[in-house]
């Protein structure tokens, strides 16, 4: 249940219980029925209820579709990353310093230009089955440099450089090449954003 569902719930919750409440003491005849009569129709003839029904209208309307909704979470590609896997706890990991562990390693790689990397994160509920993370990869490659190899290389070098560094296994890791470069090596900038 996401942070604005969880603000419209407390409201409504606190209010039913208010209604639930009063409900029960006039069936209880706790409080006498002309005054909760007269209160009642001093309320009915008041045009802020027509208000006040309109938004607990649509409270209860925003409430009903969230409990249909998906439950998928949603990745994200900033802020801070939660590895909870250590034996001292819980880590924080900036997104950038995995970006840059990622970048670095397809950069060590030969025929590796240039690499730039996105690191998306969702959350995955313990127990379940799927990795918290995504690696997106956009590389430029040297020419003549077997695409494959690289590839290959490429994934196998980041997942195990995130298993060794995160404890996070079998990490996805997207390869997109965006040019391949007949520049020489030393003259090409490498790219890290």
């Amino acid at each position: 249940m996401g942070i604005l569902n969880r603000l419209l719930l407390l409201p409504y919750a606190l209010l039913t219980m208010v209604l639930s409440v009063a409900a029960a003491a006039a069936a209880l005849r706790v409080v006498p029925e002309s005054v909760w009569l007269n209160e009642l129709h001093y309320v009915l003839s008041r045009q802020e209820l027509l208000a006040g029904c309109g938004v607990l209208f649509l409270v209860s309307l925003k409430l009903f579709f969230a409990v249909f909704s998906s439950g998928a979470p949603r990745a994200r590609t900033h802020g801070e990353f939660m590895v909870v896997d250590t034996p001292s706890g819980a880590v924080q990991v900036a997104l950038s310093a995995v970006r840059g562990i990622v970048e670095r390693v397809a950069l060590s790689l030969p025929g590796v230009r240039a690499a730039s990397a996105v690191i998306s994160v969702r959350d995955v509920p313990q127990g379940t089955a799927g990795t918290p993370m995504e690696t997106e990869l956009k590389i430029t490659l040297a020419e003549h440099t077997n695409l494959h190899t690289v590839s290959e290389q490429l994934t196998h070098e980041v997942r195990q450089s995130l298993h060794e560094v995160l404890g996070i296994a079998d990490v996805p890791v997207h390869i997109r090449i965006a040019e391949i470069s007949n520049t020489a090596a030393g003259q090409t900038k490498r790219a890290v954003s």
